[in-house]
């Protein structure tokens, strides 16, 4: 949902701000650096744990970087359609500015999150999930090479270095492209294996699009040094890829470590004591996005006081679990309470977490 309102709203900054981009680029730098600030300061205010519904996926075009990596696809694409194509004709002379857009906008979304995941690489990275852990370091390698990218893609700039120099640099945005896939394909693992269609449909969308534009850009090369026999081929490889991938995402998994079979597991009566021994116990389990612990307090037999003490969750999620699951816990001094359904993988981690810090207590 995200990447289609941002794809959306990426064709009406093409369709109607093209002039303003052309006369007055360095306003438009300035409205993109203000709403990467406006991120920043949204999500280091904890102001992002508050949205739910319509408005959080409104915001998410902007906080998780939806916006940036429409533009971003859109001055791809600029390169792979055919020259006489009428998208060609109105995107290639955007490129430079969309870039630079997309780029400050990939800054902002960076900048807020980084605070958690890029310092739990650092500090903790045995905390995070694997798929999550690669997508941190996909990051940092995506800021490597989008960096140069961004300077060099100023006019000014550009007229100072020389033009094979330049367009041997500009090669790196097809890794930086690829990259930008597999981000995503990572960070929408854990919730495609759950069957949320949200991270269905992102990892589909994405996939039907790189592979579109995989199969332009190889026809193109093939029309370019003479090969018009292989783009054929060509056309049917990804098409393949395409329909096997689609299958592939909307097929039902099945098998040991399904989020079908862990729920049935977390919901199966927990076998708790008539009381348990005053005191103060520690659990951790494993989130959505990595290990989460928590703090659980025993008074007079009963769990009086129970809290996260750390996590690397995505809000709203962590807030809605911790509301949901802990305080069920400590109202009904049980610990086998309902999940969230929004945060279901958050909540049975942090059931998990409770259960084994209570199993000190016993």
């Amino acid at each position: 949902m995200v990447l289609l309102i941002s794809l959306c709203l990426a064709f009406l900054i093409v369709r109607f701000g093209k002039t303003l981009l052309k006369k007055r680029a360095g306003l438009c730098y300035g409205i993109a650096c203000a709403v990467s600030l406006g991120v920043v300061a949204f999500v280091y205010s904890g102001a992002s744990q508050n949205l739910s519904g319509i408005p959080q996926i409104l915001a998410n075009v902007f906080l998780q970087g939806g916006l940036a990596g429409a533009l971003f696809i859109f001055v791809m694409y600029a390169g792979a359609v055919p020259d006489k194509s009428a998208f060609r004709k109105t995107v290639m002379p955007l490129r430079g500015p969309l870039s630079i857009l997309a780029s400050i906008l990939t800054l902002g979304h960076n900048i807020a999150y980084g605070k958690t995941y890029f310092v739990y690489l650092f500090t903790q990275a045995s905390s995070l999930r694997l798929n999550v852990l690669l997508a941190a370091v996909c990051s940092l390698i995506m800021i490597a090479i989008m960096l140069p990218l961004f300077v060099t893609s100023f006019l000014r700039i550009r007229k100072k270095m020389q033009p094979k120099r330049w367009k041997k640099l500009q090669r790196l945005a097809y890794v930086f492209y690829a990259l930008m896939f597999i981000h995503v394909l990572l960070l929408n693992t854990t919730g495609a294996r759950e069957g949320k269609w949200t991270a269905i449909l992102n990892i589909a969308l994405y996939a039907l699009l790189f592979l579109v534009y995989a199969s332009l850009r190889l026809c193109r090369w093939a029309q370019k040094n003479g090969r018009e026999g292989w783009m054929a081929a060509i056309q049917l490889i990804c098409s393949a890829l395409m329909i096997g991938g689609l299958t592939l995402i909307f097929m039902p998994v099945k098998g040991d470590g399904t989020a079908i079979q862990a729920t049935e597991v977390i919901k199966e009566i927990y076998e708790e004591p008539d009381a348990w021994v005053d005191g103060k116990y520690k659990g951790d389990a494993i989130g959505y996005n990595g290990r989460l612990t928590v703090s659980v307090v025993v008074k007079d037999g009963k769990i009086s006081r129970a809290v996260c003490t750390g996590n690397v969750e995505d809000e709203p999620y962590i807030t809605n679990a911790i509301e949901g699951v802990l305080g069920a816990m400590v109202e009904k001094n049980t610990t086998n309470v309902d999940t969230v359904s929004s945060a279901t993988t958050t909540s049975d981690a942090l059931i998990e977490a409770v259960r084994k810090a209570l199993d000190q207590a016993k």
